[in-house]
């Protein structure tokens, strides 16, 4: 009777011990991290294997649980248009940028149209027919303020629900906000929270863009990088030339694009629970190439949705 006991109580202990295992994995998300990897020339490394990297969160280091090269990965990408009176003269140049940003994208990716001036507006939903994404832009007039960072958190939300797991954001506008609810920190915060990409790009007359970097930070770009650079994504700054669209925007929407083709994801299991605290996130190569990813994210807690 007593060894009976004894092996009932084993198997019980061996149960609650795999539940609570089963659990503790539940309750520690995979966070994963997109990596944009460039030797020193400025060029895209896409021969890289799981072994090459290191990952590090809070200065420890990571063991790499999932690994992709995103060549042939399909994106759900939310393009967020700022249609407001200051880009009266930019707007023509800006919709050429999505029209192209659009044709250079792969036949999978799915993508939506928002556009924005006091409040933001859906203009077409996630589609991969590119002809409806083109009637979308038709007949847009430039008009009303500029709530770009009520716009941005609009974006953000539509673009979590798309089909793919591997998402991007890009924002075309001339940087300031004039009347928003939402603030720059709570976007920042919002954009951490979350696992996905967002290129930014300034549309600026040329009187801007031909002076000064301080200058051309003020009209376009410091909150345009802070929202990149909270994602491992890119800002950039286009001028309008006197003719429409030039070399330059030609080459900066290529770059994202391929970008997108050129990136590896790597996900690692936390040595800790989620508790809705930042954590820093630093990802390097065993050659010491140039590596661009966010730099840290919120985590998850039981009242904060992934």
């Amino acid at each position: 009777m007593g060894h009976r006991f004894q092996s009932f109580a084993l198997i019980v202990v061996v149960a609650l011990s795999a539940v609570l295992c089963a659990q503790v994995r539940v309750d520690v998300r995979l966070v994963n991290v997109i990596a944009t990897v460039m030797d020193d020339r400025g060029r895209y490394i896409s021969h890289l294997s799981a072994d090459d990297f290191f990952i590090e969160e809070d200065g420890r280091p990571q063991k790499i649980a999932h690994f992709s090269q995103d060549q042939d990965t399909p994106v759900s990408i939310g393009v967020v248009l700022d249609t407001s009176g200051s880009m009266d003269r930019k707007l023509r140049t800006a919709i050429d940028a999505v029209e192209r940003f659009a044709e250079q994208l792969h036949k999978d990716d799915e993508i939506f149209v928002l556009t924005f001036s006091s409040r933001p507006i859906l203009r077409q939903d996630f589609t991969t027919d590119r002809s409806k994404l083109h009637q979308s832009l038709r007949r847009l007039l430039a008009t009303g303020g500029t709530a770009l960072y009520d716009a941005l958190d609009e974006g953000l939300r539509k673009v979590r629900a798309g089909t793919h797991t591997k998402r991007a954001i890009l924002v075309v506008t001339d940087g300031q906000d004039t009347g928003s609810f939402r603030k720059l920190d709570e976007i920042v915060q919002t954009i951490r929270e979350s696992e996905l990409l967002v290129y930014s790009l300034g549309i600026s007359p040329p009187v801007y863009a031909q002076r000064s970097s301080t200058r051309r930070d003020e009209v376009d770009m410091k909150v345009l990088r802070a929202f990149a650079e909270s994602s491992g994504g890119s800002a950039f700054l286009v001028s309008q030339g006197p003719l429409g669209p030039n070399k330059q925007l030609d080459r900066v929407l290529d770059t994202i694009a391929n970008e997108l083709r050129s990136q590896y994801t790597l996900g690692y299991y936390p040595q800790r629970p989620d508790d809705g605290q930042y954590h820093r996130i630093r990802v390097r190569t065993r050659t010491g190439n140039d590596v661009r990813a966010r730099r840290g994210y919120i985590a998850a807690s039981e009242k904060v949705g992934s």
